[in-house]
């Protein structure tokens, strides 16, 4: 059974060597956290771990310049970024797959699962 989360963050960041993502802009991400797994007691995960977990690292990207924090802040890297520190933080007993997937804007994102 899957079962997720959506939070919202403001972020701003240049692409170097970007022709149109060069200069530094801003973005309102979407980030779905979803959790795939087996019912234990009832659930997947407990919804309030998830949310706190997931805003706790989240609070790492509101309201600052990605390329403080990411050598190349892409979509991509930030949604990686982003799964290997909530991976760390709920842990996996290889039962539940963890997937992010991050909105930059409307119709633009990336996703990752294991």
């Amino acid at each position: 059974m899957k079962v997720g989360i959506v939070e919202h963050i403001d972020s701003m960041h240049s692409l170097p060597g970007h022709q149109k993502c060069g200069v530094p802009h801003g973005h309102t991400y979407k980030v779905e956290v979803t959790m795939d797994g087996p019912v234990t007691n009832g659930m997947v995960i407990d919804f309030d771990i998830l949310k706190r977990e997931t805003r706790a690292i989240l609070k790492t990207f509101d309201h600052v310049n990605l390329n403080t924090i990411l050598q190349y802040p892409s979509c991509e890297n930030m949604c990686a970024e982003i799964h290997k520190n909530l991976k760390e933080r709920i842990g996996s007993n290889g039962e539940h797959k963890l997937s992010i997937r991050i909105w930059e804007g409307d119709g633009k994102w990336a996703e990752i699962t294991e």
